[in-house]
C-alpha cells in the first residue's frame, strides 16, 4: 500500500503511467479481504486494476517444492503476464530494507554463494524494487500520517517459517547480544558482494541475448563454447534467476547436467529443472524456457473443397480442384496432391507417424524428418499433420508423401493453400 501511494504521487507529473495488480496465492482466507482493500484504493486513485490467483499449496505438492518458493514463482509469472498485457516496462515490488536484511541472513544460513549474499538487486529483468532503501517502520508511519489503510499478513507471526524466525528471533538476538549495528553490517556486506557479482557477470551477460523467444531465452552454442565451466555456471544462474524467475532449488547436479548438454549433448535432448524450467538443445542453440504443458490442438475435419477456418491452428485452409495441365506452385504453405480421398483430417503429430517423402522408396519417421529439416523441438507440436484415409500426406514445411505426387497423366489434382488468421504462427 505504501508503494502504491508513493508511485501514485510520483506519477502525477506525467513521467509514467501506473496500474495495480493483486495476486491471491490461495493460502490464507484473509486474502479476499486484502484484495478488496487494494482494489478500492486503486479505484479511488483512478488506476487500472488487475487480479489473479493460483492454488499455491497444490502446486507446491505437485512440484515437491517449498511453499514460499512456489508462491514466488507463480506470483512473478502472473505479474509478468500483467506487464505484457498492459505493455508495461517495469513491475514494482514492495520489498523494504528490512526484507533485504532478512534475505541476506536467510542466505547465510542456507550456505548461499556470493549472489545470494549480495541480496535482492534493485532491478532484475522487468522487476524493480524502489523501496529497498526504506524501513518497514518508516513506511507504516508514512501510511498512518496519510490516513491510508493497510493490512498485516497474520502469517508473519508464524515462526515455523524461516523468514519469520530470522525476523522475530535471530535478528533481535544479534542486535542485543552481538552487534547493535548488525543491520548496517549486513547491508554493507551485500553492497560489497554486489560489486563483485557485477564485475564477474559482465562478460557472461554479453553472451545472453536481450530478446526472448516466447518466454524463453535462446543462447548460441558457439558463444557458450567460449566460456569456461564457471562462466557457464554463471550463465545458467543468470538466465534461470532473471529471465525465468527460478531462484532456488537449483543444485550442482542441475548445472552439471546443463554443462553436459551444452558441451556434448545431441540436438533434441531436453533437461527438466526445478520449478517448471527446462533446457533444450536445438541444433546450434541452447534454449532455456518454462516447460509448458503439452498443448493439444484438436483435430479438424475438412470434408471437401472451399475455405475452412481452423482457429485452434491459427489457419485458414483453402482447398480447391486444379485441372490437368495447370501450373501448380509449391511452397511451405501451399502444395498440390493427387489421389487424395476426403475427408482430410488436420491434427497434431503422433508417435509413430511415418511418411515417404518425394524421391524416397521407403517410409521414414516424421520425427526423423523434422530433425533432418532442423525444425526446433519447440515448434514440432505446433506443425499440422494433414492425413486422409491412407495416412499422413503433408506436413507443411517438412515433407509431402510420394503417393500424392502430381505427375504427368495424374488427372485432376487437389490444391491446398494455407494462410494465417493472425501473425505469430
Amino acid at each position: 500500500m505504501a508503494l502504491l501511494e508513493i508511485l501514485d504521487r510520483l506519477s502525477r507529473d506525467g513521467a509514467f503511467e501506473l496500474a495495480v495488480a493483486h495476486f491471491d496465492h490461495k493460502i490464507r482466507p484473509e486474502a479476499g479481504r486484502e484484495r478488496g482493500l487494494v482494489e478500492r484504493r486503486a479505484r479511488a486513485l483512478g488506476l487500472p486494476f488487475m487480479s489473479g490467483s493460483a492454488d499455491v499449496p497444490a502446486e507446491s505438492r505437485r512440484l515437491r517444492t517449498g511453499m514460499e518458493e512456489s508462491a514466488r514463482v507463480l506470483r512473478h509469472r502472473f505479474l509478468e503476464e500483467c506487464a505484457a498485457s498492459w505493455n508495461a516496462s517495469a513491475v514494482a515490488l514492495g520489498h523494504t530494507r528490512d526484507d533485504q536484511i532478512e534475505t541476506i541472513l536467510q542466505n547465510i544460513i542456507r550456505g548461499s554463494g556470493f549472489r545470494g549474499l549480495a541480496g535482492m538487486p534493485s532491478r532484475r529483468g522487468v522487476f524493480i524494487r524502489p523501496l529497498l532503501g526504506c524501513g518497514r517502520d518508516e513506511l507504516r508511519m508514512f501510511l498512518r500520517r496519510g490516513g491510508v489503510r493497510y493490512a498485516i499478513d497474520p502469517s508473519n507471526r508464524d515462526t515455523a517459517m524461516l523468514r519469520n524466525r530470522v525476523r522475530r528471533v535471530l535478528l533481535p538476538l544479534l542486535r542485543g547480544r552481538f552487534n547493535p549495528a548488525i543491520d548496517a553490517a549486513l547491508l554493507r556486506l551485500a553492497d560489497n558482494l554486489a560489486e563483485v557479482r557485477d564485475a564477474i557477470e559482465k562478460p557472461v551477460r554479453a553472451v545472453i541475448p536481450r530478446a526472448e523467444e516466447r518466454g524463453g531465452v535462446r543462447v548460441p552454442l558457439g558463444k557458450i563454447g567460449r566460456l569456461d565451466d564457471f562462466g557457464l555456471y554463471l550463465l545458467v544462474d543468470v538466465v534461470l534467476r532473471e529471465r525465468l524467475g527460478v531462484a532456488s532449488d537449483v543444485e550442482k547436479k542441475h548445472y552439471d547436467a546443463v554443462k553436459r548438454l551444452a558441451r556434448t549433448g545431441r540436438s533434441g535432448r531436453r533437461l527438466s529443472l526445478p520449478h517448471g524450467a527446462e533446457v533444450v538443445r536445438e541444433q546450434r542453440d541452447l534454449l532455456f524456457r518454462r516447460a509448458a504443458r503439452r498443448e493439444t490442438r484438436p483435430a479438424a475435419v475438412i470434408g471437401g473443397t472451399g475455405r475452412h477456418l481452423l482457429p485452434a491452428w491459427n489457419l485458414s485452409v483453402t482447398v480447391e480442384k486444379a485441372r490437368p495441365g495447370t501450373a501448380l506452385r509449391a511452397g511451405p504453405r501451399r502444395a498440390a496432391f493427387s489421389s487424395l480421398r476426403f475427408p482430410i483430417v488436420v491434427r497434431p503429430r503422433r508417435p509413430g507417424d511415418r511418411m515417404t517423402p518425394f524421391g524416397m522408396r521407403g517410409s521414414k519417421k516424421l520425427s526423423d524428418l523434422m530433425i533432418d529439416r532442423k525444425i526446433p523441438c519447440s515448434r514440432r507440436d505446433a506443425l499440422p499433420v494433414f492425413e486422409d484415409e491412407n495416412g499422413p500426406f503433408w506436413v507443411p514445411g517438412v515433407a509431402t508423401d510420394e503417393r500424392t505426387r502430381v505427375a504427368a497423366g495424374s488427372g485432376e489434382a487437389i490444391r491446398i493453400k494455407l494462410s494465417l488468421l493472425r501473425r505469430g504462427f
